[in-house]
């Protein structure tokens, strides 16, 4: 994301946060001061909103680049086991390092 669109972002958080507080704050109106949690709501989704899209946006690439260690390869193989006379007798799990 390039700087330009990062101060667009940041703004337009700005104008959406004030635009939100200045609207739930009323003047002299005659109706009741409770007006429910309707407004909190409203007022928490817009903020969730603005924080997420800050948040994206100072976080740079979404993709990261892939890691290659030298890790070392184990490769395993079944071996036969035999008694005196040359009958098998079972497997044996015989594992090497690469």
């Amino acid at each position: 994301m390039t700087a330009s669109k990062k101060s667009v972002t940041a703004a337009l958080a700005a104008l959406t946060l004030g635009t939100a507080i200045l609207a739930s704050a009323g003047g002299a109106e005659a109706r009741p001061r409770y007006r429910g949690a309707h407004w909190g709501v409203g007022a928490g989704i817009v903020g969730a909103l603005a924080v997420g899209g800050l948040i994206a946006a100072s976080a740079g690439s979404a993709y990261a680049e892939p890691v290659y260690e030298d890790v070392p390869v184990r490769r395993c193989d079944l071996v036969e086991r035999f008694n005196r006379y040359g009958e098998v007798i079972g497997y044996r799990r015989v594992c090497s390092v690469y």
